[in-house]
């Protein structure tokens, strides 16, 4: 039995650069198999979509603004090249089956890689990028919204979660 050369190191625990590689690797080599699984297009489809209501939770709520002046300031905004790092090569490899172009927009040690002029070029995302949790957020707007933006962004972080499960079963039978 041969090993399976995308170990849990490889998809995970390495530098942002190298899961980007591995990411990009598996789309070219396997992007057929994965997209070829009907479980996965419809996953796929049902993310699109959450991913697009939540976007449209945030934009109710202004946070596009709201984290802009935050991260303006000097050492500011959640989105530090520390966070670049939460991103895992199956993460990357969603945004690439996506239609993502996943390129890294900036190269410095102080905002994460994947923050273009526009906000965050992935459109699925690491789960801290998930938790608005930012006291900004939380005294700026009303339960109401809060209650909805936590459930926009817990729906797409279930399918997300599902739809890596899926992928990884079929990582592994490669």
């Amino acid at each position: 039995m041969r090993a399976n050369r995308y170990s849990l190191d490889k998809l995970y625990y390495r530098d942002v650069s190298q899961k980007l590689a591995t990411a990009r690797e598996l789309f070219s080599e396997h992007g057929d198999i994965f997209m070829n699984e009907a479980e996965v297009r419809i996953m796929l489809d049902n993310l699109t979509s959450l991913s697009l209501n939540l976007q449209k939770q945030m934009a109710s709520m202004t946070m596009g603004s709201l984290c802009q002046i935050c991260a303006s300031k000097p050492e500011g905004g959640c989105c530090s090249a520390f966070m670049a790092n939460e991103t895992d090569a199956v993460l990357l490899l969603i945004n690439l089956l996506l239609g993502i172009d996943v390129c890294p927009q900036r190269d410095d040690d102080f905002e994460c890689c994947y923050l273009g002029p526009s906000g965050c070029t992935l459109k699925v995302k690491p789960i801290f990028c998930l938790n608005y949790n930012c006291r900004h957020i939380l005294t700026g707007n009303g339960a109401g919204d809060l209650k909805e933006l936590d459930k926009a962004a817990s729906a797409v972080l279930r399918e997300q979660t599902a739809l890596e499960e899926v992928l990884l079963k079929t990582i592994r039978s490669l």
